[in-house]
């Protein structure tokens, strides 16, 4: 069918085009020709085999059709379409394909379907569940795959699959075997792109700030402005760091109610701090949290100690309890707190402190399925202008769970200055 079908594409994007990899990342800049390849891989898997069901989804389902419907439909030859529907967005082809566009902003109309082919476009503004527990079950019974397409903003989710891409062709899995990489990515800047004028690159760089320019043109991961746990960094921090049932087991708790924040953390015998798991539970309780506490460990509960928030020690439960009378009646014996609340800033120093130091050493390291207590660290920032900690977003719940630990394990010792200033 693609006989007659003149699309034109530059060097790179034929370079993502015929690699064979399952799954491939491109991150790259505006105008880079991303809506383009997007098309072109479209039009090519629905029509290099008969009945192949391929979809484009965008975050929103306006985006889509914006975006991409026109595009598509005036590239492919009027021939070899059967019928369109407009409102649904959907092109049968002659071959007994079909091409729909769809919305990631209502993913469960996204579910129980077997996909050939998926493009994924703009990528970074896609929830990481749409993807994981949506989109991608819907590869798995036709063995199909996906094309994600971004402009990067920050450290999310899309730098983590990028992150995959960028492993080697040969990596090794769970059980330690060599085995093919599945997922390919590339970073492709704006300049790369034959079709941008260097003039429109040199207007940009005037008319943006340096964090954008390099964010948008530049196809650059970005840290969020004003990050308060500044010193984390994925590439560095973040791994496998399984958990050791021979070690003792720390877990820094929050009790925020939604959500209640527990982080598993297990010391090294080099000095390193792992954070080998997490529980992060929406609308819970300290019963629940301590239940689950319990359904994990309960085989090592003389083994384990808490650092709890210690507002946990105000009596504020319908019985006249707090959480931690709670944690007591739970079975949990070894809680340790400050009698009075540590400041903010201790906490935050002390856990940046073990990010890293001023002399670069870094001890605390996170195992990667610990994605709340990362996205916590990423995207926790202070609010503008000042450095008190911005909690619009809920965010920062995970991350002060930890800080409990830390300040009271390791806290940060306030150097004395002697001597005498001139």
């Amino acid at each position: 069918m693609r006989s007659g079908l003149s699309l034109k594409l530059h060097k790179l994007q034929k370079l993502v085009l015929r690699d064979p990899r399952r799954f491939r990342v491109i991150v790259a800049g505006r105008r880079w020709g991303k809506t383009q390849l997007s098309k072109i891989s479209l039009i090519r898997f629905a029509t290099e085999k008969q009945k192949q069901l391929v979809w484009y989804v965008a975050p929103t389902y306006q985006m889509a059709r914006d975006i991409l419907w026109d595009d598509l439909k005036a590239s492919i030859p009027a021939q070899w379409v059967l019928k369109i529907h407009e409102t649904r967005m959907v092109i049968w082809l002659i071959n007994g394909s079909r091409i729909h566009l769809k919305g990631a902003d209502k993913p469960d109309t996204l579910r129980g379907v077997g996909l050939n082919f998926l493009v994924m476009d703009e990528a970074q503004d896609v929830k990481q569940e749409t993807w994981e527990l949506v989109l991608r079950p819907t590869l798995a019974s036709t063995g199909g795959r996906a094309l994600f397409i971004a402009t990067p903003k920050n450290f999310n989710w899309l730098h983590a699959i990028y992150v995959l891409g960028q492993r080697g062709a040969i990596v090794e899995d769970e059980r330690g075997r060599r085995v093919p990489n599945d997922w390919k990515s590339w970073q492709f800047p704006t300049i790369t792109s034959p079709f941008i004028p260097k003039s429109e690159i040199r207007q940009a760089r005037r008319d943006m700030d340096p964090r954008s320019f390099r964010q948008e043109f530049e196809a650059s991961f970005e840290t969020m402005s004003g990050r308060v746990y500044y010193p984390f960094e994925r590439g560095e921090h973040v791994g496998d760091y399984p958990y050791n049932p021979a070690l003792p087991i720390y877990v820094g708790m929050d009790f925020n109610i939604d959500p209640m924040s527990m982080i598993i953390i297990q010391e090294q015998h080099n000095g390193e701090i792992w954070v080998v798991d997490e529980a992060v539970l929406p609308g819970s309780n300290t019963q629940e949290a301590a239940d689950e506490l319990g359904r994990r460990y309960w085989k090592r509960m003389n083994a384990l100690s808490i650092y709890p928030d210690p507002a946990g020690n105000n009596r504020n439960h319908d019985r006249g309890e707090s959480s931690l009378d709670i944690l007591r009646e739970a079975g949990f014996r070894n809680i340790y707190y400050k009698r009075k609340h540590p400041l903010v800033m201790d906490r935050v120093n002390a856990v940046n402190r073990l990010l890293r130091t001023a002399e670069g050493q870094v001890r605390l390291r996170v195992d990667r399925k610990c994605r709340k207590f990362i996205d916590s660290l990423e995207q926790t920032i202070y609010k503008e202008g000042s450095r008190e900690v911005d909690k619009s977003k809920g965010t920062e719940h995970a991350a002060d769970a930890f800080g409990y630990y830390a300040d009271f394990r390791h806290p940060v010792i306030k150097p004395k200055i002697l001597g005498i200033s001139l």
